[in-house]
């Protein structure tokens, strides 16, 4: 692989990084605003399924541009964007502001960088390395992770929450824009990079009107409805009477680190549909563990494994499924479509225990749910060949 050909990969990858401020450093906000403020979290997380939301709206539209495009204006948009999102979020004392700038962030938030750093990899590698490639990089995620889990109850415990949003924001103005500089403007057409041919496959039209089409996006659905905890995971481990939560979410965002780096390995070796239905069967094992409240370490290493699925295994899902022909437009419709159950997912969580006090009804629903995943995907994979 030569030199230029890592640039894409590096770019990725820190995009990915700049997603994890919102999958991960703001999981933190949830209990001081709360406290201050005297917000219910069912009530406070709201503002999070419209970010979502918002970004369901919007994927579908930048999929399309980014095919005919390139990433480069998405990228820096999001960069200048969100950055004074979390200015905003740092001034809110009412719960409709932290709605309002949850909503807007939304459109060039983390679905934006993530699809970009999804984009950037499936057009400038062959179907062959975007495997592995990807896993790499969708590891940036889980690194980032681990990095906020352990910065960002350092800031608020010195600085409290709302100087803690504004650094976050500078953070997310400088990481997109590092991107885009390493990236280089001829990485940036919607072309496919360094020689790799659009392989065949459907339309976006043409896959929209397909029942493999529906169930793929079952299966993102779930996943992504699971994922909705990671919102939660502080409060509900300080729930669960732990008592080091930072260095048990540390081990969670290091699980996913390494666990897109295993996955993009494992689906080379053992193909994506059996990759996914073993991810997916060890998911259920972490949300029955914690459940019981044993083994919280390995429970969580479980659910990053598991979502981390949603980054590294599902767009190869698609890619496996439909081609690459529209693949940026194809995925970016997934990814709306999976938006609707995170939208759905945030606040369940959040409300779930605001009724009965505790997490676990819900621990315990995520595994039939994720078990009608499996039952999707050999669907979707149906007349397949992995």
């Amino acid at each position: 692989m030569a030199k230029s050909q890592f640039r894409p990969a590096v770019s990725a990858f820190l995009l990915m990084v700049t997603m994890s401020l919102i999958s991960t450093a703001l999981s933190f906000f949830v209990v001081p605003v709360c406290s201050d403020l005297g917000f219910g979290r069912g009530s406070f997380t709201l503002y999070y399924s419209l970010m979502v939301a918002a970004g369901a709206v919007s994927a579908s539209f930048l999929g399309t541009y980014m095919n005919k495009h390139g990433v480069r204006g998405v990228i820096l948009v999001s960069g200048i964007w969100c950055g004074l999102g979390f200015l905003g979020l740092s001034v809110s004392s009412h719960l409709w502001m932290f709605y309002l700038l949850g909503a807007a962030m939304g459109l060039f938030g983390s679905t934006c960088v993530y699809l970009a750093a999804n984009v950037i990899v499936q057009q400038s590698y062959s179907s062959q390395q975007a495997s592995a490639v990807l896993g790499l990089v969708m590891a940036g995620s889980g690194i980032g992770g681990v990095i906020w889990s352990n910065l960002v109850p350092m800031l608020l415990e010195n600085f409290g929450w709302r100087m803690s949003y504004r650094i976050l924001g500078l953070c997310w103005l400088t990481l997109p824009i590092l991107a885009t500089l390493i990236l280089g403007k001829q990485e940036m057409t919607g072309a496919f990079g360094h020689g790799v041919a659009i392989s065949g496959g459907m339309s976006k039209k043409e896959a929209v009107k397909t029942g493999k089409f529906y169930l793929a996006v079952a299966v993102m659905c779930v996943i992504s409805s699971a994922s909705c905890i990671s919102q939660q995971l502080p409060a509900l481990l300080e729930n669960l009477g732990h008592g080091d939560i930072n260095k048990l979410i540390s081990i969670m965002t290091a699980g996913i680190a390494v666990g897109t780096i295993l996955e993009g390995l494992l689906c080379s070796r053992l193909g994506i549909k059996y990759t996914m239905i073993l991810i997916l069967c060890t998911y259920a094992a972490g949300f029955l563990l914690l459940a019981a409240n044993s083994a919280v370490a390995v429970a969580l290493v479980c659910l990053a494994f598991g979502s981390g699925s949603i980054t590294t295994l599902m767009p190869i899902v698609v890619r496996t499924i439909f081609g690459g022909r529209e693949y940026a437009a194809i995925w970016s419709v997934v990814i709306s479509c999976s938006s609707v159950a995170s939208f759905i997912g945030a606040p369940v969580w959040g409300m779930v225990y605001d009724f009965s006090g505790s997490y676990r009804p819900a621990l315990m629903v995520m595994p039939v749910v994720l078990a009608a995943g499996i039952a999707c995907l050999f669907g979707a994979f149906r007349n397949i060949e992995d």
